[in-house]
């Protein structure tokens, strides 16, 4: 494993710049994470299959390109206009933005092509070459879902990714990956959950006979203010992510 790795996870961002916190573009969401999400941040969503990653992935898009920030979304689970049309859906409507150059959606999915090891080993090196080459035209840069991408490449080239994204943070930037916890070997799960500056592990819990959904904020590292530790939420197409109060949901 790289040694590099071991010494990135001991840097304090906070010494290294001074930060900001970007909203979420959803109020409610923001009250319960402390204004919303601290920047620079490496952030790491976990969750199995329907729990919300993507979901809360485009969220924080949305709220960044709101923001006027520049947004990179790198997408294993759909092409551009299945993107775009799916965020309308849910009202976090990326049209504008998207034209105006502030998202800047790019698909690694590949109908048709059969993963195998050394591909998935290109990908993720391409990417994390792209990641860094192009630091300059983007604020946020999103992988949706990086176990998609991690699953059959080696532990070094896993790690060395992670590591160039640690390089990015301190440089400024805000880096969030989505993963699927069962996935990838537990010694790389330790190693994300170690690095990551904040992880948001979502989940689904049956209260009072409902099935919900369930974030799960581990650790939240530079928060503007309080942050919740437990949010409800369901997903409404009206608003897209929509917390519901604990209290509400024993009802």
């Amino acid at each position: 494993m790289p040694e590099e790795l071991d010494e990135v996870v001991e840097t304090n961002i906070e010494e290294s710049l001074e930060g900001y916190v970007l909203p979420t573009g959803n109020e409610e969401l923001d009250m319960r994470l402390g204004g919303g999400i601290p920047v620079p941040n490496l952030l790491s969503i976990e969750g199995d299959h329907g729990t919300g990653k993507s979901l809360l992935a485009q969220q924080l898009a949305y709220g960044a390109a709101k923001a006027g920030k520049h947004v990179v979304y790198v997408t294993t689970e759909s092409g551009v206009k299945e993107l775009v049309m799916q965020t309308r859906k849910l009202s976090l409507d990326m049209t504008d933005e998207f034209l105006k150059g502030l998202i800047r959606i790019m698909p690694a999915h590949m109908e048709g092509v059969r993963w195998a090891r050394k591909v998935a080993r290109d990908l993720l090196h391409v990417l994390g070459n792209y990641m860094a080459r192009v630091k300059d035209e983007y604020d946020v840069f999103i992988v949706d879902s990086f176990s998609v991408l991690a699953v059959y490449a080696d532990a070094s080239v896993v790690l060395d990714f992670l590591t160039r994204a640690r390089t990015l943070v301190r440089e400024g930037k805000l880096i969030i990956l989505t993963i699927h916890p069962s996935v990838l070997p537990d010694e790389i799960m330790i190693r994300i959950r170690a690095i990551s500056d904040s992880y948001i592990k979502l989940d689904f819990a049956e209260v009072g006979g409902r099935l919900i959904k369930v974030m799960k904020v581990v650790k939240l590292r530079g928060a503007a203010g309080p942050v919740d530790s437990t949010i409800a939420f369901d997903v409404d197409p009206a608003f897209g992510i929509k917390v519901v109060p604990l209290a509400l949901a024993k009802a």
